[in-house]
């Protein structure tokens, strides 16, 4: 980004009165996000109002960091003389104001892939086409929401012949919005899916998004296959298929039907801009992308080897600072680097310290990787990938992948419905949920999120030695672990008279005031809490011990997920609101008010309070269809088949020999057994795995590292991927071959089952 823009400019485009001086002041990069500033001069911060926190409260660390110029919708508690305050009703808006006058100076094709999916896989793979012919501009990763966009448009640049943008039009207006902004020339409509009007009350509401968006273009490209089509007799409609690539696609050898498309769409529009497509071509899988897994030497590895341009080195360089916090940072890039030697040289200068290593082999010292956050960049075409998987430690072949993007999206959604005041607290506990509770909790904190909960405060105690700072809720605290509350600064959940009065003493010894506790009422569950009864009690001693600072309220809801009858939870929440009232009757501070759970988020609205507690809700799982719609799947697990064996009618299979041949089989051995939460009564058949999108039953008993699966007639080889959990089989489909719900299941994983985590 190099805009090379005057405030007096910047503030014509924005309409605020301007003054002789401005034309001075020279900025030449936007900024939103003080975890990339390295440099701060010549930056210009625009302090947006996110979901969890709003921008002006980081104005302070962005001046402390260099810059100097900020549009803000409010000014900050310090204000410093040499800086200037550009002050607008929405930063967000002047920012996409921006990013419509730069497009505007540009007159060159302007590509933009729309759709409900599949719209980044489209985009990257076309990327690597178009580059072999033209200077490309793309949006990084998945940037495509106003934000995204607005930032993207901002990256092109005077050298530029094609720029290449993904959107996600999602709610009415959208289409009309994006096309202002950014006037594309050519539209590549992908696969839409069921989700293509959810948010659209009018009937075809997004068909209209999207014909508002195509206004102006030349050309709108679509799947010859299309069905429903949408753009039918619209001027410049060109329909892609395989004809003039079946050799290319035959080299590619999908077996998914949507990647083979999405891969049409690539090289089809590819070749209207004139690009010969080879034959023997690559494309490599989006799901690698940002793949972040234990390394050798206690390293933590970012495996980033899809593609190789300055757009998405910057972006995993940043991924990569955010996560290392104080860790050492190590780069390694493919010996011939075909990128600009200055524009690298400026971002290893941006994202400093950093040591960078240009091999196309792993031979660095020992010492570089030690404790440190080794970030492997390269393209299909480089041994960079086969260096990430070096740096890999060996693990058992059955893995777990978590989303952290799609994790991301799910909070997202909620935040979406609750009241603009209310908090969230994110439930870690039970190595949160089987994701892993180190990478999970650190990335949830960088989302912003108020709370994490715990059920035990050994599981507190690991989340500070991990580093997270945010504030962490102890909910079943016993007397011995007081001391570790204090000093790791968790904040208990008191639920007994008596508990209180330990925990006084403890205070007392240790000579602490006013620290943080929240009290637990038992509003009806008969499991923890005290007694509305016991409230005056509580009060007494509250009020006589400056030992102590009530931070927070709670109950918890026995049935909030019955949508039958409601009554109960009526009769909970009402009993709770009642107990609050009368603690803020004999209380002289605010307190924070929490008894609604994931589920009473979706189907009880009133009792969202002052703050929120998501659980597995967030990790893609609830019971209520409308809201099951909006959430993204979090956990896949996956294993492979390491062995094939063909048997003849009277063979048995397994440990005693539980299953008898009644004629020619094919079985499939795939290393996954009740050691890692694939439960021994998921044998003789009651259990399935799908391997290539095909229903597989398990065959003899589960093995305690093992299960046998029945692939006769199927054309399976060893090392084909075995879905558990995933795509084809949902948690709620496995858990209840086990006749058990979510929760057990991913609570159930195993700690040796290796968990990759992917961010797109």
């Amino acid at each position: 980004m190099n805009l090379q823009l005057s405030i007096g400019q910047l503030r014509k485009l924005l309409e605020l009165d301007s003054s002789p001086q401005d034309d001075a002041f020279i900025f030449n990069e936007v900024v939103y996000d003080t975890r990339t500033i390295v440099k701060g001069q010549g930056k210009i911060f625009f302090a947006l109002a996110g979901k969890y926190r709003n921008g002006v409260l980081f104005v302070e660390e962005a001046y402390q960091k260099g810059v100097r110029f900020f549009v803000v919708s409010q000014l900050p508690d310090s204000v410093h003389s040499d800086a200037i305050y550009l002050k607008v009703k929405d930063p967000l808006k002047a920012l996409m104001t921006l990013a419509k006058w730069h497009r505007r100076n540009f007159n060159i094709p302007i590509v933009a892939v729309i759709g409900t999916h599949g719209k980044t896989t489209i985009k990257e793979w076309l990327g690597s086409l178009l580059k072999r012919k033209y200077k490309l501009v793309k949006s990084p990763k998945s940037y495509n929401s106003k934000l995204g966009l607005a930032l993207s448009i901002l990256g092109l640049h005077s050298s530029a012949d094609i720029g290449l943008f993904e959107l996600s039009i999602s709610l009415p207006n959208e289409g009309e919005l994006f096309n202002e902004i950014l006037a594309p020339t050519h539209v590549i409509v992908g696969s839409i899916g069921g989700k293509f009007d959810e948010n659209f009350s009018e009937k075809n509401g997004k068909k209209k998004e999207y014909l508002n968006f195509m206004k102006g273009a030349i050309s709108v490209f679509q799947p010859e296959t299309k069905t429903d089509d949408f753009f039918s007799g619209n001027k410049g409609v060109i329909k892609l298929s395989s004809s003039g690539f079946q050799s290319s696609l035959t080299a590619l050898g999908f077996q998914d039907k949507i990647k083979e498309e999405n891969a049409i769409m690539a090289m089809g529009v590819a070749d209207y801009f004139g690009i010969d497509i080879p034959k023997d071509i690559r494309f490599s899988d989006l799901a690698m992308r940002l793949e972040t897994f234990d390394g050798i030497h206690n390293s933590l590895v970012i495996n980033d080897t899809y593609s190789l341009d300055i757009e998405s080195l910057d972006a995993a360089l940043q991924y990569q600072r955010s996560i290392a916090k104080s860790k050492n940072r190590v780069l390694l890039l493919p010996k011939e680097v075909m990128l600009p030697k200055d524009e690298i040289e400026s971002l290893l200068e941006r994202y400093a310290p950093l040591t960078c290593h240009f091999s196309n082999e792993l031979n660095l010292p020992a010492s570089d990787l030690n404790d440190a956050v080794v970030l492997v960049k390269g393209n299909a075409e480089s041994s960079m990938n086969k260096i990430a998987h070096l740096l890999k430690v060996k693990q058992h072949r059955t893995k777990i992948n978590v989303n952290l993007s799609a994790l991301r999206k799910n909070i997202h959604s909620l935040k979406d419905i609750l009241p603009k005041q209310t908090k969230s607290l994110v439930m870690v506990k039970a190595n949160a949920y089987g994701t892993g509770m180190k990478r999970t909790a650190l990335f949830l904190e960088e989302l912003g999120i108020d709370y994490l909960g715990v059920a035990y405060t050994d599981e507190g105690v690991q989340l500070r030695n991990y580093g997270v700072k945010c504030p962490i809720l102890v909910m079943s605290p016993s007397a011995d672990d007081f001391h570790d509350c204090i000093e790791y600064g968790l904040e208990p959940a008191i639920f007994s008279l008596q508990l209180l009065d330990t925990f006084v003493s403890i205070l007392i010894l240790k000579k602490r005031m006013g620290f943080p506790i929240h009290l637990k009422i038992d509003t009806g569950m008969n499991r923890l809490g005290i007694k509305p009864s016991e409230i005056s009690n509580f009060i007494d001693i509250l009020n006589s011990q400056p030992e102590l600072h009530l931070k927070g309220v709670y109950s918890h809801f026995a049935e909030s997920d019955n949508q039958l009858d409601a009554s109960f939870t009526d009769h909970q929440l009402n009993v709770f609101k009642d107990s609050c009232a009368t603690l803020r009757k004999h209380i002289s501070y605010p307190f924070i008010k929490h008894i609604a759970n994931s589920a009473a988020i979706i189907s009880h609205p009133r009792a969202s309070l002052d703050m929120v507690r998501m659980g597995l809700i967030v990790y893609g799982i609830n019971h209520n269809l409308k809201m099951e719609k909006k959430l993204y799947p979090v956990i896949e697990w996956l294993s492979e088949v390491t062995q094939i064996k063909h048997l003849n009618k009277g063979d048995t299979v397994g440990y005693n020999r539980e299953f008898i041949v009644k004629k020619e089989m094919t079985i499939a051995i795939v290393p996954v057994g009740y050691a890692d939460g694939f439960r021994r009564s998921l044998g003789n058949g009651k259990g399935t795995v799908f391997i290539d999108s095909k229903s597989c039953k398990t065959v003899g008993n589960i093995c305690m590292d093992m299960a046998m699966v029945d692939v006769t007639g199927l054309n399976i080889r060893e090392g084909a991927v075995v879905e558990i959990i995933g795509k084809n089989q949902s948690i709620s489909a496995f858990s209840a071959q086990l006749d058990t719900i979510p929760y057990e299941v991913l609570t159930s994983l195993s700690l040796r089952v290796h968990r990759n985590y992917i961010v797109t």
